[in-house]
């Protein structure tokens, strides 16, 4: 029952540095195509680069991720905008090293910003994170990286979650989230903030969390049993049937 599919990104590149890609509108005429996931493939779709700014792109509607680049060091996204997709908006992933994604818009995706498989050394700025499952994952050794100054908002599931992975060897270890802003986040069986698995020494501090919906009970920050070190400090939540549910370790 093998079947063949001609599908690709609308635009790759491998082993390439050096590459600013800027300026352009990207549709992937989703309802006409069938999904690839964004492992290989998006509107934007790199392996293997180095040095590679995205600015000013409008990707949307694709069957898959919107940009996603894999084994990239010092990609920089800006400015741009990665909407209705059926995967991430923003993919950086498998041991991409310092990414930088800052004042960009993500909404309508299944998951806004996915840090993917051993992300580390990325900074998350001022980015509009709206109307997506999942707001921000983060998990499989994604460790060092700061996500500050963005505004999450009606995530249906959580806004910012920590991924369980497979024990505290692969969990994604001292993050920091801090100075955002998350709003609308969460459902009656998730949290706006949702810490899983073995996940040690994040720091979330100074967040600004406000549930206006009252249509369900919602938790605020929600630590795992099996995580540990998490620090929480100087965040203002209102609005929440409960602020923060701890049953980590200390």
């Amino acid at each position: 029952d093998a079947t063949a599919s001609t599908l690709f990104p609308l635009l790759s590149g491998e082993f390439i540095e050096q590459v600013v890609i800027e300026d352009l509108v990207l549709d992937g005429n989703r309802s006409n195509n069938e999904n690839l996931d964004g492992n290989h493939g998006g509107c934007i779709f790199l392996q293997d680069c180095n040095r590679v700014t995205i600015r000013r792109v409008n990707a949307r509607n694709n069957n898959g991720d919107g940009i996603s680049w894999q084994i990239c060091h010092d990609v920089l996204v800006e400015h741009c905008v990665s909407e209705n997709h059926a995967g991430l908006g923003l993919h950086p992933g498998s041991g991409s090293q310092r990414p930088i994604m800052r004042f960009n818009t993500m909404r309508g995706n299944d998951i806004g910003l996915f840090f993917c498989w051993g992300v580390k050394y990325g900074l998350a700025l001022d980015n509009q994170i709206e109307g997506n499952r999942v707001g921000i994952s983060i998990g499989h050794r994604d460790t060092d990286n700061l996500v500050t100054g963005n505004t999450v908002s009606a995530s249906r599931a959580q806004g910012v979650l920590f991924r369980a992975e497979r024990g505290p060897d692969f969990a994604g270890h001292r993050n920091r989230i801090e100075n955002n802003v998350l709003i609308d986040n969460g459902s009656e069986k998730t949290a706006a903030i949702e810490i899983n698995g073995g996940t040690q020494d994040v720091r979330l501090v100074g967040n600004r969390m406000e549930q206006k919906s009252p249509a369900e009970p919602r938790v605020g920050i929600r630590l795992g049993p099996d995580t540990q070190g998490i620090v929480v400090e100087g965040n203002r939540l209102t609005g929440f049937a409960q602020d923060i549910e701890r049953s980590g370790k200390p």
